[in-house]
Formats: structure tokens, C-alpha cells, sequence
């Protein structure tokens, strides 16, 4: 029973923290109240980006000082706090360092620690568990998107920011309340007996963690590169309207959560690795396509659904991949320093559009580094216990 508590709470938390992915909504008004370019306020959700990968790798040590709901309970003040210095941000460096930096860092530290906390303490369901919450984390933009915009227009854009910002503290703190450590728990690490337990400096001397860190990195730069460009894709590529080329922000949502829910209970019986694979060569179809076929309305959803799905799919199994590679033991710190990619790889796709100034060339550079990831994916090979291990689960569901 406390382990579907945990879930609940881990949702409930991650389903707030989800919420920053609605940002966007801010951009126009917050640069007409700050009188700047909105390219030049957009900045602030990659700033934001970076320091939830720089929050979620520090979440780890945090915990072994601090305590897994204290850790929380933080996460919920910076965001809360953040939320509300950018409220009333006078300029653009105070919105960076409220929206960007506070609120970013905030939502780094809950999102990993409740993720990889929740994952441990369903040892033979790490996928479908990781989907569930991830899942949540995507649906919260989804949720905020519907709120934000009806609090936007009934009231002031400090108004619909405080509401953003209170709701989702009381949230995060509500479900810190049912949360609880499963490393605290006997019953858990009785469960999930591990031969492979290395902490992180034992498992940043091994070739496969670097291996799946360069993987993650390119994955990350697809996904969010094509995920955060996807209207202005549709209007400059397809030549569609701004409701067309709008709906295709809708058909990416939806991918997204369907790769999350469908890839993290698919991971729970076929080898993750695999599929991991499987979702690299998807992204790598969407960028032939983007490349080489006439796009219009229907093309262009299908690119930008399979990027979505496979991205989605990616960012649930990772999580148990890392475990089944390195134990649970210490996943939040193993897959802490791993998530960097996540920051780094979304500035790195950024950069690459800003430097070459055109899509063709960023779409060809990128399908030929998901070739490379698609190679180092298939050099990763399964330990010995994990082969058995999914031997041994694929005989149980034939049996049941």
C-alpha cells in the first residue's frame, strides 16, 4: 500500500512540475510589460532548461544531507518563489534569474528525486512505474496550459504568475507529505537485490555510462529541438496556417505522452536498450522525412509525431536503464550527472539552428548524429543477469 501512496504523491508533485513546459504562454505578454524582443524573453526557457538538468544533478547529494521530503519541500519553494519574483521582475536579467535560474533549479531538484525515489520502489515495473511519472510530468503542461490561459485572460499577467506559482507549491508540498523514501524502506531494498551496485564514481569509470551519456545527449537534442520549434516548422516548411501549424504543437503533446506510456510498459518486457534503439532509428525516419519529402500537413504531424513519440519514449526508459546498469542504490546521483545532457543537448540543437541559419542543415547534421547514437546504442551490450532477467520475465507473462 505505501508504495502506491508514494506513486500518488510522486504524480501529484511531478504533475506540478510539469507545469513549467507551459512557459511559452508568458513570452508575449512578459515582453510587452518588460518592452523587449519575445526571442529575447523566449531565452528564459532555456536558461530555465539548463538549470533543471544542473537541479536534477545535484538532487542526489542534496538528499544524503538534507532528507528526500526536505529536498522536496525546497523544490517547491524555489518554484514558488520563483514564480513570484518573476511576477514582478522590473527587467530582463531579474526574469532570468527568477524564471530561469530559481524556478529552473527548483524544478530540477523535485523532478529527479521523486522520479528515481518512485522507480525504486517498483523493482520489476521500473518501466511502466517511470511512465506513470513521467507521464504526469508531461500531462502538467498540458493541465497549466488550460489554467494559464483562462487566469491570463480574466486577470493581470502578475496575477495568472502568483496563481502558477501558489498552486504549484501547495502541490509539490501536498505530495511531499505522502512521499517516502524508499531507501528507508526495508521491504524495497529486500526486493531489488543487486550485484550491480556502483556509486557514481564507480560508474563513470565504465565505458557503457559514457556510452548512454552521448546517446541521451543527441536524443535530447532532437527531441527538444524539434519538440520547441514545431509551429514555426509547420508555418516556414509546410507553408501552413498559424491554426494548422498551431494544432501541430497538440499532435507533439499527444506523441509524447503516448511514447511515454506505451515504451515504459513495453521496457518492463523487452530489453530497454533495445528499444532505446528502436526510438533513436524513429527520430532518425523523422528527420529523412523533414529532409528529403515534400512536407505539408499530414508529413509534417507524422515527422513531428514520431520525434514526439520516440522522445517521450527515451526520456522514461533512461531512467531504468540506468538502474538495471548501475543499481538503484544510487540512481538519483548516477542518473543525476547523466541528465546534464538534457540542458546541454537542447543549447547544443539551438546552436546548431542559430550557426548553419537553416533547417535543412540542422536536420542533416542531426540524422547523422542519431546514426552515430543509433551505432552506440548497439555497443551497448546487456550484463549477463539482466539477459536473464528478461528471459525470465517473458516466461512469466507467457505463463500468465
Amino acid at each position: 500500500m505505501l508504495k502506491f501512496v508514494t506513486l500518488c504523491g510522486s504524480m501529484l508533485i511531478l504533475l506540478a512540475l510539469g507545469s513549467v513546459y507551459a512557459w511559452s504562454l508568458f513570452n508575449t505578454p512578459l515582453a510587452l510589460k518588460l518592452g523587449q524582443e519575445v526571442n529575447t524573453v523566449a531565452m528564459t526557457f532555456g536558461i530555465m532548461t539548463v538549470f533543471i538538468a544542473i537541479g536534477s544533478s545535484v538532487s542526489g547529494f542534496l538528499k544524503l544531507r538534507l532528507g528526500m521530503n526536505n529536498v522536496v519541500i525546497l523544490s517547491a519553494v524555489c518554484i514558488g518563489l520563483g514564480l513570484l519574483a518573476a511576477a514582478f521582475a522590473p527587467n530582463l536579467l531579474a526574469l532570468y534569474l527568477s524564471a530561469g535560474v530559481l524556478l529552473g533549479f527548483g524544478d530540477g531538484l523535485g523532478y529527479m528525486l521523486v522520479l528515481t525515489n518512485c522507480v525504486k520502489f517498483f523493482p520489476r515495473h521500473k518501466g511502466l512505474a517511470s511512465a506513470l511519472c513521467i507521464g504526469a510530468y508531461g500531462a502538467g503542461s498540458l493541465v497549466y496550459k488550460s489554467i494559464d490561459t483562462a487566469v491570463l485572460g480574466a486577470y493581470s499577467l502578475e496575477g495568472a504568475l502568483l496563481t502558477w506559482g501558489l498552486s504549484c507549491a501547495c502541490a509539490a508540498a501536498l505530495g511531499s507529505l505522502l512521499v517516502k523514501d524508499a531507501m528507508q524502506q526495508a521491504a524495497v531494498t529486500a526486493a531489488a537485490p543487486s550485484s550491480r551496485e556502483y556509486d557514481l564514481r564507480s560508474a563513470i569509470r565504465t565505458v557503457p555510462y559514457w556510452l548512454l551519456t552521448a546517446m541521451f545527449l543527441i536524443d535530447c537534442m532532437v527531441g527538444l529541438y524539434v519538440i520547441g520549434t514545431a509551429s514555426n516548422l509547420g508555418v516556414s516548411l509546410a507553408a501552413l496556417n498559424v491554426t494548422d501549424a498551431a494544432f501541430g504543437v497538440s499532435v507533439v503533446a499527444l506523441a509524447n505522452i503516448a511514447g511515454r506510456l506505451i515504451m515504459g510498459a513495453l521496457s518492463d518486457r523487452l530489453p530497454r536498450i533495445r528499444l532505446i534503439t528502436f526510438d533513436q532509428v524513429l527520430s532518425l525516419l523523422a528527420m529523412l522525412m523533414l529532409l528529403l519529402l515534400p512536407l505539408d500537413l499530414y508529413t509534417l504531424y507524422a515527422a513531428l509525431a514520431l520525434v514526439a513519440f520516440s522522445f517521450g519514449g527515451t526520456l522514461t526508459i533512461y531512467p531504468s536503464i540506468i538502474s538495471d546498469y548501475f543499481g538503484i542504490r544510487n540512481l538519483a546521483k548516477n542518473y543525476g550527472l547523466l541528465y546534464l545532457g538534457f540542458g546541454i543537448g537542447s543549447l547544443s540543437g539551438y546552436l546548431i539552428a542559430f550557426i548553419f541559419d537553416s533547417f535543412a542543415l540542422t536536420f542533416a547534421i542531426m540524422a547523422v548524429l542519431l546514426g552515430c547514437a543509433i551505432v552506440l546504442s548497439l555497443l551497448v551490450r546487456l550484463p549477463p543477469e539482466l539477459k536473464e532477467g528478461h528471459s525470465r520475465l517473458k516466461a512469466e507473462h507467457l505463463v500468465s
